[in-house]
């Protein structure tokens, strides 16, 4: 237990140390790149969620972006995740410093337990856990501001040692382990972590199921008890993911060619050795394919020999499961590169639901890490390490160096040509035939491998000591922390949070307050940090209908709608959604336009109104010069009561909202619609309330993606509000999971006592 403490405080010390400046001094700074998802998402979405969370408001919906989209069925809103609660007591920037730095230590602490429980020696176990800290698979996503990443990834390391320690001991107390880890991954908010881990893991415990043991239905019931007890324990966030999944974009396939991208290109495995061998986003900058943070696969060099040295060590238990999952992610990790990817899009379900296989990376690194720890195992129990070994050692240290002197002797740009015309670079072209730019790049490339070759040889000189003197061990295990340590601190900027949102710009709508919405073609997500409301977002939650709208109105076609939208017109349908300003960056500097027409208002009665059921015509009956939408609706269908055609007599007012409802009233004189100008979705219902004329209401689509209700003549009460059926059926089974699984755990964990009593 002594061993145990002093690790886990350790691995804090290392993150502490890492992030000392930013944890301890409230500030404005913020871990991240200014111009990444931190600022694009992160902030905007944690300030929102956690601001209303604050108020005892889990906010289902979010009116700020997109005419209003899903929210807490996005996932990554993550507001139930435990860890995040420190965003209800902590100021915004330093919640965010804090939250990272806790996801990495319990990443580290979790790889320890994992390496530890597989009886590695405690230094070697540590090793493992700060390896898996400061790799570049799980590091990088600092610097890239993705906090759900770096909370989901988190828990994999436990998920992986429940499986193991259920093999071992036939514990059920494991199951329950794992029913926990991957209830942290669902809750911490990446669903791409969590699927393909639980591909690896599903992989890694068939092939140790193929092992002999005894009864293996029983452990074969086991591991399929993990994953749905994991799914119920989540099953309110979990649910409410699966309805607003299928209300948005991503209910559909992506196109092939979009789940193929961000792929780990294979020439990248370079940065096993040399992490910026294709430059970064600090030093020098990136000129690989995609994004550095997604692939640069670096462990370091000490750290990359002792896991090749461990995949020798001999009594590694499901050895030959580690190694082909390992492979196994290494080849799905290469994505469209290998003729696999097409078999998998098609025929694994909700293979085609993401991009970015190069995510697999970061479990091939968490195997590499623990390997890394048995190799240090190994050099500790031997006492020695095999002179086998460290001749190849000594061998790839001489052709690390001499590749990197024979490196500046090339001329490199057919090589940057090349890169560049795979068109999966995010470097203007002029850039790759600039000569300067390409001889920075050889050099820097040339010097990453040179540094290589240098770090191995000083871990040699240091394998060379332990057969003199063992503590030379430790000094090797110091030295492989300490080479992605440096790495780390390299890569870890910072920026000023404060500047996310423009003073002026937060001044400007503060001083017109109204129900109108923006359009920001700068940072649209910028509207849940100032209040505000726009028409657009950076979200892959917008729902279908919505995206579809927007992308016809652009001149795109609406079934290729995704949440990425380039606005090149700005057509009249923009007043029907309430747009009064648009918003853009102009000569380095961010302007305001005012809109060509007058908007709408958030409600709005009508009098004339079209049945039409087919989104196309729809979309073609709106097309027309003659449609107003002040005046008619097109439904889908007949309403109840239909509203008399002509001039509306009456009026509707807001009394009442939240970011899930709205309550309304109205009096109307003859029977009419009631049009809301918010984005339509199906959890969305209408309600009589006390002392309305009218005792039950139907919601339905209008103009395809707003929002309608019909009227009957009178004085009316009505609450519109988001209330996902879903939803609720997940708190349901959660509020019954969490309690059964405690009791269980408590009753496992009783009988155990009982047992050694």
């Amino acid at each position: 237990m002594t061993a145990r403490r002093n690790a886990l405080v350790g691995l804090a010390l290392l993150v502490f140390a890492m992030f000392v400046d930013t944890l301890v001094v409230p500030g404005p700074r913020v871990l991240g790149l200014a111009a990444g998802d931190i600022t694009q998402q992160f902030l905007p979405w944690r300030k929102f969620g956690f601001g209303e969370l604050a108020k005892g408001n889990l906010a289902l919906w979010n009116p700020h972006i997109f005419a209003g989209a899903p929210f807490f069925g996005g996932m990554q809103s993550a507001l139930l995740y435990p860890p995040n609660w420190l965003f209800l007591v902590l100021p915004l920037p330093l919640a965010v410093n804090w939250s990272i730095a806790l996801n990495l230590w319990l990443l580290g602490a979790l790889t320890y337990l994992w390496a530890s429980r597989r009886g590695l020696h405690p230094f070697a176990a540590f090793v493992s856990g700060a390896l898996a800290m400061f790799s570049a698979p799980s590091f990088l996503h600092v610097m890239a501001g993705h906090l759900t990443n770096l909370s989901s990834m988190a828990w994999i390391p436990l998920q992986f040692l429940a499986i193991d320690e259920w093999f071992a001991r036939r514990k059920p107390a494991w199951c329950l382990v794992g029913m926990f880890a991957i209830a942290m991954e669902i809750l911490g908010g990446h669903p791409q972590y969590v699927y393909f881990a639980g591909i690896a893991t599903g992989l890694y415990a068939l092939i140790r199921l193929a092992e002999p043991q005894r009864n293996r239905l029983s452990a074969l019931a086991g591991v399929l008890s993990i994953p749905a007890g994991a799914a119920l324990l989540a099953a309110v966030q979990l649910l409410a993911g699966v309805q607003a999944v299928e209300e948005t974009v991503r209910a559909l396939p992506l196109p092939v060619w979009f789940a193929g991208s961000v792929s780990f290109p294979p020439e990248n495995l370079l940065t096993l050795v040399s992490p910026a061998f294709f430059g970064d986003y600090t030093v020098h900058p990136y000129w690989g394919r995609w994004y550095f943070w997604e692939t640069c696969a670096f462990i370091g060099m000490i750290g990359l020999a002792l896991a090749c040295y461990g995949v020798s060590a001999a009594g590694v238990a499901g050895k030959r499961a580690i190694l082909v999952t390992l492979a196994a992610t290494i080849i799905l990790a290469f994505g469209e590169y290998t003729p696999l990817f097409p078999v998998l899009y098609h025929w694994i379900p909700l293979y085609d639901r993401f991009r970015g296989s190069a995510k697999f990376m970061f479990v091939a690194a968490l195997f590499l890490c623990l390997f890394a720890g048995y190799g240090l195992d190994k050099t500790l129990r031997e006492r020695a390490v095999a002179r086998r070994a460290l001749v190849i050692a000594a061998a790839a240290a001489i052709v690390l160096i001499g590749g990197g002197s024979a490196l500046l002797l090339l001329d490199g740009s057919s090589v940057l040509k090349a890169m560049y015309a795979t068109g999966q670079t995010y470097i203007d072209g002029a850039t790759y035939v600039n000569p300067t730019f390409i001889a920075a790049s050889r050099s820097f490339a040339a010097l990453g491998l040179m540094v290589a070759g240098a770090t191995l040889a000083v871990g040699i000189v240091a394998a060379l000591r332990v057969r003199h003197d063992k503590r030379a061990v430790f000094v090797l295990g110091a030295l492989a922390i300490a080479e992605v340590f440096a790495f780390a601190r390299i890569e870890r900027p910072t920026f000023d949070s404060a500047q996310s949102v423009i003073p002026s710009l937060r001044e400007y709508f503060a001083a017109r307050p109204g129900d109108y919405r923006t359009l920001n073609l700068w940072k649209p997500n910028s509207a849940m940090e100032m209040g505000t409301f726009d028409a657009w977002g950076y979200d892959p939650g917008v729902t279908r209908r919505y995206a579809e709208l927007i992308a016809w109105s652009q001149g795109e076609d609406p079934h290729k709608a995704t949440q990425y939208m380039t606005f090149h017109s700005f057509p009249p349908l923009l007043a029907m959604l309430r747009v009064k300003y648009v918003i853009a960056l102009r000569d380095q500097a961010v302007r305001i336009f005012p809109a060509d027409r007058a908007p709408l208002g958030r409600l709005e009665l009508v009098g004339s109104y079209r049945v039409l059921r087919q989104r196309d015509a729809i979309l073609g009956a709106m097309a027309a010069p003659s449609f107003d939408p002040g005046r008619e609706a097109i439904l889908e269908r007949q309403p109840d009561p239909a509203p008399v055609a002509g001039e509306t007599r009456g009026r509707a007012r807001i009394v009442r909202e939240s970011t899930d409802f709205i309550d309304i009233e109205a009096d109307v004189s003859i029977p009419s619609l009631l049009v809301v100008t918010d984005a339509w979705a199906d959890g969305w219902r209408a309600v009589s309330l006390a002392g309305s004329s009218q005792s039950s209401y139907r919601l339905m689509p209008a103009d395809y993606a707003l929002r309608a209700v019909a009227l009957g003549r009178g004085h009316h009460r009505l609450r519109i509000e988001y209330a996902p059926t879903l939803f609720y059926v997940g708190v349901f089974l959660s509020s019954l999971a969490w309690p059964s699984w405690l009791l269980t755990l408590w009753f496992w964990r009783r009988r155990e006592k009982r047992a050694h009593a």
